[in-house]
């Protein structure tokens, strides 16, 4: 037999149904046993529980769905107008004006978005900027500085309005034109950093430019961007000047037999021709489509057959209106069939002159032509923000803890706390722009090329790389000036940086050297943890949480892969349809990936594992050449190179697509961030006590199901692990990994590759554990037997220093690097539990348990 839920009724004939439609007047059951009146009546008397609310009717509904303006019993009993009005507003909120009972969080007011159904809370804000900005025709914030610098910071060209000549100072700028500096070290640099490239011109000898894309690839005139040999000449401007498909190298040019080509010489797929909305820049695609076949509407016209359509008024008038007279059928002209049987419709019957029609009520849908079913709401993406509850003909929305629903759109789910801001790099600097305060700031000037970055809210630090430097930086966000160095040697071009904001590490690809590497936020326990079948790897980002890392390669087998934080469980979760996939961001809300294609012009999205794929948004003109993207509420935001501008749009529909920056920014808009405390939910970090019992590093482990590991050792590069599965040391001897150790109430998993290096020490069941590893037969027991002897020798010395110094200061390790090498002091002290190894690094353990993160509850975002 069939089992329901504690929240369903069991039918008569073993159907489960949802507990509120019984006795609703509704026969759900089909065998009307949920509205039989014995049933009915014990269901009127039912009680609810304190957190739920009593309907007029019996019905039980959460206590929180009472006065939140939407009627959820069918007498309205929850919305009652006397009982809502009573409604006293918290002290960290605010009373809307004219609607009594309605309150909405004060971190709302004045955040240019009107939440009350009044809009009382955006009303004499009459904010205006400080004494240090400026302020722009259009209302807006910006810094002084930016006044007369030949870029349009307010977005209305305000800030460049009326600027006098500027005199630039000798010994530390260059002159580009009569109002704009540059500093003088980026004179002659290879870049060009006047508008019209006069700081590269007459210099004494030509600068040889370090090229950052690779023999197979094709260098943009903007000696950043490289893109695939392949992709010249192919139609579509892939750099962001349109440098590959000038005509000096482009002649004659044509798209491949399954693409369309625009009047502007661009390339779109075939099927979007003619597809009834324009795809080509120009619309040229919409053109010469001819006359689409038309479908009658039932409701309002008769189908004479072939297409061709007529009003209802014109059926059964006594004149032949359609070619063949169908519209004067004499057998149904005067009948109306709906009064038998109501024409066999589940809902609703329509009489027509000459026929009939079914129809559902709201909420319903027709699924033969006459039977009704529930439009299930929740299966429509977007339908809520967060979570959804469907209801027969309806549907409820509901938010996360941390969230509240917009009063004005109840279906939406708006952060209660903290002020959204957008970080963003443009190459010489790092700028931040309020996403509700018009204000944009800059939090780290005259950098040579920043490109990727990241921050760690809870200390306020960001994070960024420098593919000029070479180097990834990092700096208090409010004090960007004071920068410091975190990795300096050993990468080349790093597009993608993430950040671990619950166990303390940085992550970064690295296109040169085709890597995925990692190390702590002070650039030491560096480890390459991803090398293998990389091409152009480029945007990561991360899951702490989950243990879980995804990033994008663009390489000639363009991908989306995602492993575990430890480098395990590696696989491929976007294969096809996918280019030039450049940025990607996760929504830890309802767990998805956000990535943008700067080839097919294209935002998508699928869940962790590749499933459940969605084209957000295609749009040749708003996506010309996009490179990041991130997302925040309802919306993904993205940078373009083309546009050289920030932008977002509805992330369920890609629709509402408007401009955040102005679209004229001198610099490319590289790595975009959204910068809230909700981006970085906490987490339990489970390696805080004692590093995991990890030597060195404690990485979170991916979580693929309720037995899986929370953690995972692992080695930096020049160390090897021992075959504890917990201690590294440098070595020459072989062990096999993976290793999988358990220990009472942990589990941890280590991943390394067998390799061979130097040792100098390594404790004595290790010793014993190799030997039986590679010997056998008699020289496996000479080896045992020897090595006993020595050991009970060295035993019995250690144990006679042990009593000579024994009142004596114990002699700790020193280390003149505690992170990749050791002395040659191997004065240690050996320890009995076989489970807690001799920390022949002790130091690092202290550095991995730095700035712990806990958190009372993890679910609370994710």
């Amino acid at each position: 037999p069939t089992v329901c839920t504690l929240r369903q009724f069991r039918c008569t004939n073993s159907k489960c149904i949802a507990i509120t439609w019984v006795c609703d007047g509704e026969n759900d059951c089909d065998d009307g046993s949920d509205e039989k009146p014995e049933i009915c009546a014990i269901s009127e008397s039912a009680t609810c529980n304190k957190n739920e609310f009593r309907c007029g009717n019996g019905r039980c509904i959460p206590a929180h769905w009472q006065c939140d303006n939407e009627k959820d019993c069918s007498d309205a009993s929850d919305e009652d107008q006397h009982t809502c009005q009573q409604k006293v507003c918290g002290a960290d909120e605010f009373t809307c004006r004219s609607a009594p009972g309605e309150c909405v969080p004060l971190t709302w007011m004045c955040d240019d978005n009107p939440d009350c159904s009044d809009g009382s809370d955006e009303k004499a804000c009459n904010e205006t900027c400080r004494s240090d900005e400026f302020t722009c025709g259009n209302g807006k914030c910006i810094q002084k500085r930016w006044v007369c610098d030949l870029d349009n910071d307010c977005g209305d060209n305000s800030d460049e309005k009326n600027c006098p000549p500027v005199t630039c100072n000798a010994e530390t700028e260059f002159q580009c034109t009569e109002s704009y500096c540059i500093t003088s070290r980026w004179r002659c640099d290879g870049d060009y950093d006047c508008a019209d490239g006069k700081d590269e011109q007459g210099c004494p000898k030509p600068t040889a430019s370090v090229s950052f894309c690779l023999p197979q690839e094709y260098e943009c005139n903007d000696r950043l961007t490289c893109i695939h040999r392949a992709w010249l000449c192919d139609g579509a401007k892939d750099c962001p000047d349109g440098s590959d498909e000038s005509p000096t190298h482009c002649q004659n040019i044509t798209c491949r037999p399954d693409q369309f080509q625009c009047k502007d010489r661009s390339c779109i797929p075939g099927r979007l021709h003619c597809s009834g909305h324009p795809d080509c820049p120009d619309g040229s695609d919409e053109i010469d489509c001819g006359a689409p076949l038309l479908k009658c509407d039932p409701k309002t016209q008769f189908d004479c057959g072939g297409g061709n359509c007529i009003p209802l008024s014109q059926v059964c008038n006594g004149k032949q209106d359609c070619p063949e007279g169908e519209d004067e059928p004499r057998d149904r002209c005067g009948k109306n069939e709906c009064l038998e049987n109501n024409g066999g419709c589940s809902q609703k019957c329509v009489d027509t002159p000459a026929g009939y029609y079914c129809d559902c009520n709201h909420g319903y849908k027709l699924v033969d032509n006459k039977t009704c079913k529930d439009i299930n709401e929740c299966e429509i993406p977007g339908s809520c923000s967060q979570m959804c509850i469907n209801d027969k003909g309806t549907f409820k929305c509901e938010c996360q803890h941390g969230y509240m629903r917009d009063p004005r759109d109840l279906t939406r789910c708006k952060a209660t706390e903290g002020h959204a801001s957008l970080l963003f790099a443009r190459r010489r600097d790092i700028r931040k722009i309020s996403l509700d305060h018009h204000e944009m700031t800059s939090i780290v000037n005259e950098t040579n090329s920043a490109t990727a970055l990241d921050f760690v809210f809870r200390t306020g630090m960001i994070f960024w790389s420098d593919v000029t430097d070479q180097k990834i930086y990092k700096a208090p966000i409010d004090e960007g000036s004071e920068r410091s160095v975190v990795i300096n040697n050993d990468i080349t071009t790093t597009d993608g940086l993430a950040v671990d904001w619950i166990y303390n590490h940085i992550y970064w690809t690295d296109t040169g050297k085709n890597t995925i590497e990692l190390a702590n936020f002070e650039g030491q326990m560096r480890k390459v943890l991803i090398k293998d079948e990389l091409e152009e790897p480029r945007a990561i980002a991360l899951n702490p949480i989950e243990g879980w890392m995804f990033w994008t390669d663009w390489g000639n087998d363009p991908k989306i892969e995602r492993a575990g934080m430890d480098g395990s469980h590696r696989q491929i979760i976007v294969s096809y349809e996918v280019k030039w996939p450049n940025g990607l961001t996760l929504d830890l809300v309802k767990k998805r990936v956000y990535w943008v294609d700067a080839k097919l012009n294209t935002i998508s999205s699928c869940d962790y594992n590749g499933r459940s794929r969605r084209v957000i948004l295609f749009s040749p003109d708003s996506l010309r050449h996009p490179f990041s993207i991130t997302t925040f509420e309802d919306w993904v935001y993205w940078t373009d190179w083309d546009k050289t501008a920030v932008f977002k749009a509805n992330k369920f529909t890609g629709k509402d697509v408007q401009t955040v920056t102005a679209t004229e920014m001198i610099q490319n808009p590289m790595v975009i961030h959204v910068y809230h405390p909700y981006r970085q939910p906490d987490g339990d970090n489970h390696c805080q006590a004692v590093n995991g019992h990890c030597s060195h590093l404690c990485l979170p482990a991916p979580q693929i199901n309720s037995h899986s590991p929370l953690i995972s050792c692992a080695c930096p590069e020049g160390l090897q692990m021992l075959p504890d599965g917990l201690t590294c040391v440098q070595g020459t001897e072989k062990v096999t990994t993976p290793y999988s150790v358990t220990h009472s109430d942990y589990t941890i998993q280590i991943h390394t590759k067998t390799d061979v290096v130097e040792t100098t020490s390594i404790p004595t069941k290790a010793v014993v554990d190799a030997v039986e590893d590679t010997s056998s037969g008699t020289i496996a027991i000479i080896v045992i037997v020897v090595t006993g002897i020595v050991f009970l020798v060295i035993s019995g010395l250690i144990y006679i220093v042990y009593r000579n110094y024994v009142h004596r200061n114990m002699t700790s390790m020193n280390f003149d690097n505690p992170v990749y090498r050791k002395t040659t002091e191997d004065q240690f002290s050996l320890e009995k539990n076989a489970f807690q190894p001799t920390r022949m690094y002790p130091s690092t353990v202290g550095e991995e348990a730095q700035e712990p993160l806990t958190s009372a509850n993890t679910n609370d975002f994710v």
